[in-house]
């Protein structure tokens, strides 16, 4: 509905102005969680330093970091185990979405993490 004025250009009342407006709003929400969403969860965990465990950061199923681990875990996570065990050894880290989750296999694996002072843990 626009309201006629005089020599002016028509003044929209509820017309695509205020849609406008909230469809920026919501793309701007978007990017910005987009945004935080790859640095909190995409970027390389760096914590730990060189005795951290290697992290598992590719997957034959998907080449997207952490989504292609989280598919390929929730199609066989025994087989995934199984891969990531020959690839990097009886010990390593696999990002879950904001969490990471470290494999121990086999008892040689183990012993230190029972062993271990809670000082070190």
């Amino acid at each position: 509905m626009t309201l006629p004025t005089s020599g002016a250009a028509p003044i929209s009342v509820g017309g695509l102005v205020g849609g406008s407006d909230s469809m920026l709003l919501g793309l701007t929400c978007l990017s910005v969680l987009s945004l935080l969403y790859a640095f909190f969860v995409l970027r390389p965990r760096t914590k730990g330093g060189s005795s951290a465990p290697p992290t598992v950061t590719n997957s034959p199923v998907s080449g997207l970091p952490v989504v292609g681990t989280i598919v390929e875990f929730g199609k066989s996570p025994v087989k995934m185990v199984q891969r990531c065990y020959e690839e990097y050894g009886p010990v390593f880290t696999v990002p879950f979405f904001h969490k990471r989750l470290t494999f121990l296999i086999g008892p040689e694996a183990q012993e230190p993490f029972f062993k271990a002072p809670a000082e070190v843990l």
